[in-house]
């Protein structure tokens, strides 16, 4: 091997040299190939002087040294000068090298001990090796060597845990991203529970490090706050429920699943509007809040949300089939047709419910839009039922709308007609009056009754003026009807709206009708419905009061069915008391409803006030009312509604008094 080949090998390997005893040991290689050996021992060769011997000054950085005789060869002294200046390069490339990296060790030493995150390194087994000192701050003590790491974290969390620390091992994390990322709830030494978010980073091949480094930031409260604004973004801060934004997401995820038949139920408060404004914010609050529990209570488990005002929503997600959606509704409808006590009060806030599902819809928008369609008709269909979504769903509300628009002009071409309904005494028979019932002669769909179009007249601001025409139309009626007894003529008994009392000069409007007509004021009964009286409004009750004086009596309507407080019936200038259809029809079958009736009915009679029960239809019906105390009724038993023309001919052969 040449002299040329021997130190282009050296230079090379002086390349890979890290310190002083390296770049020995490649002279020394260098050496021995460039010189015969003697006697089987090398010939000496150092960078230094031997020991004990002081360099002198030229060689103090470093310099070849070797034997005398070696030195005086001279066909090797070039080489040997050679090679010295590439060992004293290599060596100052060495001192340079550590210079640097105690530098940076340094530094990187002076960033762990100050740096708010904690940084560990743990070994093979899982266990810290190294703490940085902000272990203490985090994990409320410092004692961590030889600690497991996984035994730290939450029960729950750490076989998630170890599968981390085993994937930041793997190969397949290093070719992702060098490292692994989580989130771990760690508990620490003095009790507390952190959040924190982990990162792994596999340097078990770092001489310096020879384990993976673990870091774990302190998120507790970041995450806190990131729970709250979900919670606000996704849920009803009044109800506690799921809002829109959250439930639509869910319907688009159930549709996306699709794995069985997926319901959408929108739940509308009925007469909720009513409550709110009479009996203020308050207590309206605290019928959603009721209302929520019930439905999420009745929901079967199903997400339960509040999508707007007064609406809410169910999602039976992914279910066996329509029949199960249909249950849904028929225990939602059930459930909310009981009454809401508070403070000693009775609500009842019946709802109307929109059903569709998956079987007509492929969207999630389309299934959302039927079930809209489904409670519009639900509403049409009248108070406290469901109805679910067909093809002929849109049918219907096109309908309704169509009688929104043409109800105004039915108005104006006096196509609204008023029938009567004999209430007569339940002991003897004899009539007492008749209640005014309006209808519609629609010219294409015959006659319609008030629970057709009435919700439209609400809606559309017509219920005032179709409410001022019917009761002048009865009054003017009530003029031709015969006496019932000597000096006893019946009375007409006119519903009044809330928005057609609280107009401005009802009580003036009906004085002046009175007058007109020269009927006495005795022989005009005025029903309201009791969430005319939910709010302490002033205005209502000295309208009552005056009311009163002129001669006219009051009449509660449908009472149970809204906000039936009984000790409002002391207070409340009334007359008379009609109890809703439903207590009625439930007597028959229940001794409880039976015995409750026979206590409001009491209450009543002891206050003075006239009780007449509504909707009878059968003899028992009519003999349970009148054993326990109910001195007058209305039905079908006796009568359906007739035009004023059967009206004058059914009260001629009648004879008796009112009381």
């Amino acid at each position: 091997m040449s002299v040329l080949d021997v130190l282009r090998d050296a230079a090379e390997e002086f390349l890979a040299t890290a310190d002083r005893q390296d770049v020995a040991a490649v002279v020394r290689r260098a050496v021995a190939r460039l010189a015969p050996r003697r006697g089987g021992s090398p010939v000496f060769v150092d960078l230094f002087p031997p020991t004990g011997t002081p360099p002198p000054a030229a060689v103090r950085r470093g310099a070849l040294v070797v034997d005398r005789e070696l030195a005086d060869q001279p066909d090797l002294a070039d080489a040997l000068e050679v090679l010295s200046a590439q060992a004293m390069l290599a060596l100052d490339r060495a001192r340079l090298n550590t210079e640097i990296t105690r530098h940076r060790d340094d530094h990187l030493n002076a960033l762990v001990e100050q740096a708010s995150d904690v940084i560990l390194i743990i070994d093979e087994d899982d266990r810290i090796r190294y703490a940085s000192p902000s272990a203490r701050i985090l994990l409320g003590t410092s004692a961590l060597s030889g600690a497991s790491l996984v035994d730290l974290v939450d029960s729950s969390e750490r076989r998630q845990a170890g599968y981390l620390l085993r994937y930041a091992r793997s190969t397949d994390a290093s070719a992702v991203d060098g490292g692994s990322r989580a989130d771990w709830t760690l508990h620490a030494a003095d009790g507390r529970t952190v959040r924190v978010e982990v990162s792994c980073r596999d340097l078990r091949t770092d001489e310096s490090i020879h384990g993976v480094v673990v870091t774990l930031r302190d998120v507790t409260n970041q995450r806190r706050l990131e729970h709250e604004l979900t919670r606000r973004l996704f849920r009803d801060t009044l109800t506690g429920l799921p809002n829109r934004l959250f439930f639509d997401e869910r319907v688009s995820e159930a549709i996306a699943a699709d794995a069985g038949v997926t319901g959408v139920l929108l739940v509308d408060l009925d007469n909720f509007r009513a409550i709110n404004e009479a009996l203020g914010r308050e207590t309206g609050d605290a019928v959603l809040q009721t209302v929520a529990a019930r439905l999420r209570d009745t929901a079967g488990g199903f997400l339960t949300a509040r999508v707007g005002g007064n609406e809410f929503a169910v999602l039976a997600a992914n279910v066996a089939g329509v029949e199960i959606v249909d249950e849904v509704a028929v225990r939602l409808t059930d459930a909310l047709a009981g009454p809401i006590f508070g403070d000693g009060d009775m609500l009842s806030c019946t709802a109307s419910i929109g059903v569709a599902t998956t079987m007509n819809a492929g969207t999630a928008e389309e299934l959302l839009r039927h079930a809209d369609l489904a409670l519009d008709a639900a509403k049409a269909a009248g108070r406290g039922t469901w109805r679910r979504y067909d093809p002929s769903t849109s049918t219907a509300v096109s309908y309704r709308l169509e009688l929104r628009s043409a109800l105004r002009q039915a108005l104006q071409d006096e196509a609204l007609i008023v029938e009567y309904q004999p209430i007569v005494a339940l002991d003897t028979g004899r009539m007492a009056g008749l209640e005014a019932l309006v209808r519609w002669r629609h010219p294409t769909r015959g006659v319609l009754s008030p629970g057709e179009f009435i919700g439209i007249a609400e809606e559309s601001g017509l219920i005032t003026p179709i409410g001022d025409w019917v009761l002048a139309t009865a009054i003017h009626d009530a003029l031709e009807w015969q006496p019932t007894g000597p000096g006893s003529y019946p009375y007409v008994s006119v519903n009044v709206s809330v928005q057609q009392f609280r107009s401005s000069g009802f009580v003036d409007t009906v004085h002046r009708l009175l007058s007109e007509a020269r009927l006495p004021p005795a022989r005009l009964v005025l029903e309201i419905t009791e969430s005319l009286l939910l709010r302490d409004d002033d205005k209502v009750w000295n309208d009552l009061k005056r009311l009163r004086q002129l001669g006219i009596r009051m009449a509660i309507d449908d009472f149970g069915t809204g906000y039936s407080a009984l000790g409002y019936l002391r207070q409340v200038p009334l007359d008379i008391v009609k109890l809703d259809r439903i207590f009625i029809s439930t007597m028959a079958s229940s001794t409880r409803q039976r015995e409750l009736v026979r206590g409001i009915v009491q209450l009543t009679r002891t206050l003075g006030l006239t009780v007449v029960a509504e909707g009878i239809e059968t003899e028992h019906q009519r003999a349970i009312s009148h054993s326990i105390g109910c001195g007058y009724g209305q039905g079908y038993l006796f009568a359906r509604p007739m035009s004023h023309r059967d009206a004058i001919a059914w009260t001629a052969p009648a004879t008796g008094s009112t009381d």
